[in-house]
């Protein structure tokens, strides 16, 4: 009997979020003013306040969509992109207790005419692509909450 061996997984963008379970973005929170940014900032960016010191968090992974729209054209390196390009749809979902708007891509095979502004969106880890190698890059997207 043959038996499966699980691809090596990394992440995109190191340090942006966490592939083990439960799969979170991490950014972090002022221990000054409590204000979340993501990606992580080293100096806290609310003008009102002057704090310095930040911890790491890790985010929500529920949200609402906030807007949408779907690329057509390929992006410039180093964005990778399958060939022939596909156009992708982007998200910026609100995530409710860190009061953050994230960005990121929507899931494959959600038809973009089915997205409204409002509607619950959950976090997912999906490969972005896969090398010679190999090793599948994971990055984090959005899904329409079920």
């Amino acid at each position: 009997m043959e038996q499966k061996t699980e691809k090596k997984k990394v992440p995109v963008v190191p340090g942006w979020f966490s592939l083990d379970p439960p799969e979170r973005l991490i950014g972090n929170r002022c221990k000054t003013c409590g204000d979340f940014f993501f990606p992580k900032v080293i100096s806290c960016r609310n003008p009102n306040c002057r704090g310095t010191e930040l911890e790491d968090v890790f985010l929500g992974t529920k949200g609402k969509l906030w807007s949408f729209t779907t690329n057509f054209y390929q992006p410039p390196a180093p964005y990778v992109s399958p060939l022939p390009f596909v156009p992708y749809t982007i998200a910026v979902v609100d995530l409710p207790v860190e009061k953050l708007m994230v960005a990121g891509q929507v899931v494959k095979g959600v038809d973009p005419d089915k997205l409204r502004v409002g509607m619950e969106m959950d976090l997912v880890m999906e490969t972005l692509y896969e090398d010679a190698e190999g090793t599948e890059h994971v990055i984090w997207k959005w899904k329409p909450a079920a």
